[in-house]
């Protein structure tokens, strides 16, 4: 399974309520995205990292050049 490489962030189990009171089993999947990102030794290395922890810039991202 997918999981954050920054915060740990993953997919979690809950229920959808519908307007009658039902209730169905459904995912709350995190927004995560496959990137390249500079390591604290220098290495680049491709993880997945959540939308949230992107935009907060947690994570350098590489660009490639060529």
């Amino acid at each position: 399974m997918a999981r954050c490489f920054v915060c740990g962030k993953t997919t979690k189990i809950g229920r959808s309520v519908t307007f009658s009171a039902e209730r169905n089993p459904r995912k709350f999947k995190a927004n995560l995205h496959r990137i390249r990102v500079r390591l604290e030794d220098g290495s680049v290395k491709r993880v997945y990292v959540c939308a949230k922890c992107i935009k907060a810039g947690k994570v350098q991202k590489v660009v490639r050049t060529g």
